[in-house]
């Protein structure tokens, strides 16, 4: 195994464990056992080929696009969503698996079919996947499938002309349906408006901005060195979860948020040097693995400062939840096999 991803990913899930521990301590026997679940799905990761999940790229989306479609029908959530299976003590989440199918998907498209074929098939995937996500309600992860697919999509140097004329047609299909889905779902733009409020100093405990000027308290009352993890931190809803950072800074100070934020810093570096020694598919993999784990970190960190609106973007391999956890973990480790054959590709090359 790469040393260098092994020790950001055993560290990261050391800091969610802090983290969990010290917003919701009845929930840290359980999160031990979800990182347990994530160190398997990264050995996993490793295991499997990256050419074998290429291979059967089309499928694997397929199936993630037919879980989508069961959970509307058959999934459960708090307040009427429907984005979990509960199968007993058990949840599974399969906007979580979209991230990972997506980008197997887009690179086997472009490997096999090259970057200036048409790519209307390949939108029309995506587009269902953010679609279904959508309508469950899921904004931010809607958003986030959508800004992934794009960047895959330029990186892996489709045209312009072909990006533009997909993007202005999916504009004028959706854009007459956008007043009925705000008017569904109404806590979308509940929470711009609220970070609107915070952005004018107006928060106050009934909009969504709360969060964030609560995880605000917290990262002041943590200090360089932080309160531990036995300290008490301020009320701060979903604390394990949608603002694990907030807790992991409260616990571990201004110095160990500079170390996940070093961590993930690490994570960026190494995908791209992986990236820019594999060709194909594979680098597009790496890549689009790479964008989703750091990307995802910024957007969470981003929220908990107060720099983006609520999104409830989890914080990959820290924050509380089996399904994010499992598949941040097999992200990972797939990026530890690709570690592995680019330095082999590397050895072949020197030798040769």
């Amino acid at each position: 195994m790469d040393p260098v991803y092994l020790l950001a990913g055993l560290l990261l899930l050391a800091f969610g464990l802090i983290g969990v521990g010290v917003a919701e301590p009845e929930l840290l026997g359980s999160h031990i056992l979800r990182v347990g679940t994530a160190i398997l799905a990264m050995a996993l990761g490793v295991l499997l080929s990256p050419r074998l999940l290429l291979r059967h790229a089309f499928g694997l989306h397929l199936f993630t696009l037919f879980l989508l479609v069961l959970v509307l029908a058959l999934g459960d959530g708090p307040g009427g969503v429907r984005r979990w299976f509960y199968l007993g003590p058990v949840a599974f989440q399969p906007s979580e698996l979209a991230k990972l199918s997506l980008v197997f998907y887009l690179a086997s498209f472009v490997g096999r079919k090259g970057n200036d074929n048409p790519i209307l098939g390949p939108a029309f995937l995506v587009g269902s996947a953010v679609g279904l996500v959508l309508v469950q309600p899921d904004f931010a992860t809607a958003l986030f499938l959508l800004t992934l697919g794009s960047l895959l999509f330029i990186l892996a140097g489709v045209p312009w002309r072909r990006l533009f004329a997909i993007a202005l047609a999916g504009t004028l299909v959706l854009a007459p349906f956008s007043g009925v889905y705000l008017s569904r779902f109404a806590y979308v733009s509940e929470r711009f408006s609220g970070f609107l409020s915070y952005l004018r100093g107006e928060a106050n405990p009934r909009e969504a901005a709360y969060q964030v000027v609560q995880a605000q308290k917290a990262l002041l009352l943590a200090g360089p060195l932080g309160q531990g993890p036995g300290g008490t931190l301020p009320h701060l809803p979903e604390a394990h979860n949608d603002m694990v950072f907030a807790s992991v800074v409260f616990a571990t100070g201004w110095l160990g948020g500079l170390i996940v934020l070093f961590l993930y810093l690490l994570l960026l570096l190494k995908g791209l040097a992986i990236c820019l020694r594999l060709q194909g598919p594979g680098s597009l993999v790496a890549m689009g693995l790479t964008l989703y784990l750091t990307l995802q970190a910024a957007l969470h960190i981003g929220v908990t400062v107060g720099f983006l609106p609520v999104t409830g973007m989890p914080l990959p391999l820290v924050s509380y939840g089996g399904s994010s956890l499992l598949v941040s973990g097999l992200a990972l480790g797939a990026l530890m096999r690709l570690s592995r054959e680019a330095a082999a590709k590397e050895v072949r090359r020197w030798s040769s």
